[in-house]
C-alpha cells in the first residue's frame, strides 16, 4: 500500500516504457487518477485483504518497483504481478519480491492457488515465474491479450523462510 505522498512516484513508474513494455497497449495512466487512486486501492485491500505494494530501496527509500495480487481479468483467480525500473533487472529483486509476495498469499491471505499471465514475448517474466515454481499451463486471452498463463498451487507451494515481506501502510 502506498501513502498518498508517494503516488506521483508509483505514476512514474507505471508509465515508464521499460516498466510496461508488454502492457496491452489501449492501457493508459492519467496522472490526475493515479495521484487520485488511494481510495480505490484502499479499498481493494479491505475487499480481498490484498493488492499493490511498493518496493522501495532499502537505502534511498525511493520507489523501485511494485508486486502485488489481484483478481486476474474476470476468472475468480487471483493473480501475481510486479514491475521494476530497468536499473533494478537482473538484480534478483523481482524473484525475492515475488516469493515474499506469495509466501503473503499462501499463508495470510490463504489463497489456494495463484496464478500468473505474462505477454508470450516475455521471457524474463515467464523464467522468473518458473524459478518461483509455478508450473506453465495453457495459454490464454486475458485483458484482451493472448498470454502464456501460470499456476502454483498451495499444496505445491514450496515455503522459502528467507522470503520476508513487511507491510508498512496506514490502518485500514
Amino acid at each position: 500500500m502506498y501513502r498518498a505522498d508517494e503516488l506521483e512516484a508509483v505514476y512514474y513508474l507505471i508509465t515508464d516504457k521499460d516498466v510496461t513494455e508488454f502492457f496491452p497497449i489501449y492501457q493508459t495512466f492519467v496522472k490526475t487518477e493515479v495521484l487520485g487512486s488511494l481510495p480505490r486501492r484502499i479499498e481493494r485491500w479491505r475487499k480481498y485483504g490484498f493488492g499493490q505494494l511498493g518496493v522501495f530501496d532499502k537505502e534511498s527509500e525511493k520507489l523501485i518497483g511494485y508486486c502485488g495480487l489481484q483478481p486476474l481479468d474476470d476468472t475468480g483467480e487471483i493473480e501475481i504481478y510486479y514491475g521494476f525500473y530497468k536499473d533494478f533487472w537482473g538484480k534478483g529483486l523481482a524473484t525475492e519480491t515475488a516469493k515474499a509476495v506469495l509466501r503473503f498469499g499462501f499463508e495470510d491471505a490463504r489463497l489456494p492457488r495463484i496464478v500468473a499471465a505474462t505477454h508470450p514475448n516475455n521471457t524474463n517474466s515467464q523464467k522468473l515465474l518458473l524459478r518461483l515454481g509455478m508450473k506453465q499451463g495453457q495459454n490464454g486471452r486475458f485483458y484482451d491479450l493472448e498470454a502464456a498463463y501460470f499456476f502454483l498451487m498451495r499444496e505445491d507451494y514450496q515455503n522459502d523462510e528467507a522470503a520476508f515481506y513487511k507491510l508498512d501502510f496506514m490502518e485500514i
